[in-house]
Formats: C-alpha cells, structure tokens, sequence
C-alpha cells in the first residue's frame, strides 16, 4: 500500500504487503519485505534491508547498508524470527544490525523513541530499549537485553544476554558489561565495575540536587558498606521519599543476573 507522495527509488524492492506512509524516502537498492509498516517521514537510504515483520513509526532514518528486522542469531529460532517494532524519531546510522524477536520471549524486539544508534551497532534478539538511548559505535547487545531510557554506552561495548542497563547510566567505551548496571551509575572496564554516579547525565535531564543526593546515598549503600543486596534494599527504603529512590527499588527487585559491584581498586572522579 502505497501514499501519493512515496518517494522509491527505481532499483529498490518492496514487497505488495508493505504498509508505507505519507512522506516516506526509500533508497537505491533497499528492499522491504513482507509485512512491513513504516510510518510518516521516515527515510531509508540505499542497501537498506527492512525485514519481514517490521514496523516503524515516525519520522526514522536509517541509512546505507543497515538491516532492521534481520532473522535471529539464535539456532533454536527455526521460523525467521517473529516481529521488531521501533518507535518515532531514531537515527539508525550505517550497518547497525537489529534482529527481531523470538519464541524465547514474546517475540517481540521493541526500540522506543528518539534513540540515536551509531555505525555498526547489533542489536540480538528479543532486546527491550527504552528512550533517547545513545549507542556508540560497534556495540553489541545479545539477546533479551533491556536498556532504559536515556543511557549512554561507549564505543565497542559488549553487554551480555539477559542483562539490564538502569536509567541515566553510562557505560564507558570498550567495557564488558555481565551484570546489571543500576541506574544513575558510571561503568567502565573489562567487567563493568561501577566507577562512580552519573553526575552530569543528571545535571543534564534537570534532576534534582535532592534527588542527587539520595542517588549518592543509594550508591554509598549499594558499593561501599559491604552490605547483602538483600541487606542494602533494606537500607534504601528506610531513606526519604523519592522517585529516584522507587525507580532504583523497582529495578534491583526484578535484577537477573545480579547487579555490577565497584572495584576496591578503582578511585571514583571527584565529579561532585
């Protein structure tokens, strides 16, 4: 189904099933398969593959040679993948991979809005990412992995499957990530290991400086008093009211793999 003011280049190839909306650009030798939906505005560049089951929202670009919507790495999907849904306004930059989701979960991978994924970044399957989310070049997200809103993560990131990046953290360039990263934090290194709190990710959302200070403290129980995890819940939800403080509750209560610890050998920036 096509709109009056589609723009397809000549050599591209879309499937008769495709849903396009108004005002969308397809690319020299771009194809889009079955059961595609791509909203208003969006624009693809050329060698763009969308594949079978994807659906974007408004006003995306993706350019040359990315494959949105690509068959699972995983030998235990035997049908192609099931479904990938992106929302409005992501920039998907050259040869990002994102597979769809499989029978593992609910055969869904889902990317939200205004995400910025950078030059060769893959997304695995059956990944859950929040909004304006950047991702910088060559990272690599295994499957089931969710990523909240407004996390940054380094160059030539690998995060392992199944592992959860909290709100407003930030993962340093070349790190391994094998654990859950609670939100607010800094990680960095081979392991992940928590380096500090996200001081200037917070001041740049408008945070509060008393929810900054109950972040710090949240810290100070999580990384530095040796407690239990079970021990350092106790301890956070005896400080005041916030929703800085619920939102990190929330997350360390549905923690799969365990959360990152803080090097004993690293000194954290004096980023007050």
């Amino acid at each position: 189904m096509f709109s009056s003011t589609l723009t397809i280049h000549a050599t591209a190839i879309i499937h008769p099933t495709a849903v396009i909306g108004e005002n969308v650009t397809i690319g020299p030798f771009s194809i889009v398969e079955e059961g595609v939906k791509i909203g208003d505005g969006c624009k693809v560049g050329s060698h763009v593959l969308i594949g079978s089951h994807t659906q974007l929202g408004k006003n995306n670009q993706i350019f040359q040679g990315a494959i949105v919507g690509a068959v699972p790495q995983d030998k235990s999907c035997k049908n192609g993948g099931d479904r990938l849904i992106i929302g409005d306004n992501n920039t998907i930059r050259e040869y990002v991979t994102i597979s769809k989701g499989t029978h593992k979960s609910d055969g869904v991978t889902r990317v939200g809005d205004g995400n910025l994924l950078m030059n060769y970044v893959h997304i695995g399957h059956d990944a859950i990412l929040g909004n304006h989310i950047v991702i910088a070049n060559s990272a690599q997200l295994a499957g089931h992995v969710e990523i909240e809103d407004y996390v940054f993560i380094g160059g030539q990131v690998c995060i392992l499957q199944f592992c959860k990046i909290g709100k407003l953290s930030m993962i340093g360039g070349m790190s391994g990530v094998s654990q859950d990263i609670v939100p607010y934090s800094l990680a960095n290194g081979e392991r992940g290991d928590i380096c500090g709190v996200n001081i200037l990710g917070l001041r740049k959302e408008g945070i509060s400086r008393d929810e900054v200070k109950i972040i710090k403290e949240i810290h100070s129980i999580l990384f530095r008093q040796k407690l239990s995890l079970a021990k350092s819940i106790e301890a956070i939800n005896a400080l005041p009211p916030s929703e800085c403080k619920h939102h990190t509750l929330q997350f360390l209560n549905k923690s799969t793999q365990g959360i990152a610890r803080m090097n004993d050998k690293f000194t954290p920036p004096n980023n007050n």
